[in-house]
């Protein structure tokens, strides 16, 4: 096997590791029930469904444009199950710019192991989507067009 074959069996076992591991993960959620105390919980119940992970900050206009498209998306792939993780910012400033957005997808504080794992200054907007075996199959990194988008779910058979 040459280097490039290395490095990329390397990076497969790392984003099958993390893919697995990503469900396991426990983080407060941002949003649900305002009246009770901000649950911690794991990505769990969304095992089996396709998902996209929708990375976000406080003030950022790319995330906001993003969010504009993941919200259209949603009528036309429904069985894509849509989670927002939020970074860099306080609960109170990323709630804030949650109810900016109107936002309806469940919304978490991306945990420490996870911003770890996507880089200590992660990029946003950023999404990784996963197939309905738990498997990553594609991440994006920057604001991503609707049709950009709609292409690869289409691509690798998320989305019709």
């Amino acid at each position: 096997m040459n280097f490039k074959g290395l490095i990329l069996a390397s990076w497969a076992l790392a984003n099958v590791a993390y893919a697995q591991g990503i469900y396991q993960q426990q983080m407060r959620r941002l949003n649900g029930d305002q009246h009770v105390s901000a649950p911690i919980q794991s990505l769990a119940k969304y095992q089996g469904t396709p998902l996209l992970t929708s990375f976000f900050m406080p003030d950022c206009r790319w995330c906001q444009r993003q969010h504009k498209v993941l919200t259209q998306l949603q009528s036309s792939c429904p069985k894509l199950q849509t989670i927002m993780l939020g970074v860099q910012g306080s609960k109170q400033k990323l709630r804030q710019q949650l109810k900016r957005e109107k936002n309806t997808f469940p919304a978490y504080i991306a945990n420490k192991e996870i911003v770890k794992a996507v880089g200590a200054q992660s990029p946003v907007p950023m999404m990784l989507i996963f197939n309905q075996q738990g498997q990553l199959t594609f991440k994006t990194i920057g604001y991503t067009r609707q049709a950009k988008l709609s292409a690869l779910l289409k691509q690798h058979k998320i989305c019709s």
